[in-house]
């Protein structure tokens, strides 16, 4: 298990990951954070990625492709910390997500990681905690929305627009 940092450079246009640097097609602020998209160039399953970031929130909501279109979740969300210096936003996973499927419904996923994570001295008490307190906050009001990210989103003024006139098919 390694420390997971994202590193995400607005002027480059790069986004760096364990597994190297990538170009980034599109990075869009906006007043609740940062929209992007990626290609995932050779891997094995996934084609392009969107994503948007909500620093406030400590969410990274996520859409993948994949080269079969079979991916079982509409979002991924990642719990996440994020810290900005200049044109540089750096993501710390905290180890816990939360996959919402086609159908609506959830899947709490890596609950394991976030225990060694905090066991192995990856993560604070402190960021435990933030991480669970979120996911259980964004849970409670999921099921307020039917499972609805968007209605949930909405209901605290959040309108995310994934489909840019700019963006390359994915």
């Amino acid at each position: 298990m390694h420390l997971k940092v994202e590193t995400h450079h607005l002027v480059a246009r790069t986004h760096t990951v364990k597994a190297g640097t990538f170009p980034v097609a599109l990075y869009h602020e906006h007043e609740h954070g940062l929209y992007l998209e990626r290609a995932f160039v050779g891997h094995p399953s996934y084609r392009y990625w969107k994503a948007h970031i909500l620093p406030q929130h400590h969410l990274q909501i996520c859409q993948y492709f994949t080269h079969q279109d079979n991916y079982p979740f509409e979002f991924y969300i990642d719990i996440v910390q994020v810290e900005r210096e200049g044109h540089v936003l750096q993501v710390r996973d905290l180890y816990l997500d939360l996959g919402i499927g086609f159908d609506k419904t959830l899947t709490l996923l890596d609950t394991h990681e976030l225990f060694e994570a905090l066991r192995i001295g990856l993560i604070s008490l402190d960021e435990a905690l933030l991480a669970t307190q979120t996911l259980h906050g964004l849970i409670n009001r999921l099921g307020q929305h039917q499972n609805s990210l968007e209605g949930t989103l909405r209901a605290q003024g959040i309108e995310l627009k994934w489909d840019w006139e700019l963006s390359p098919t994915p």
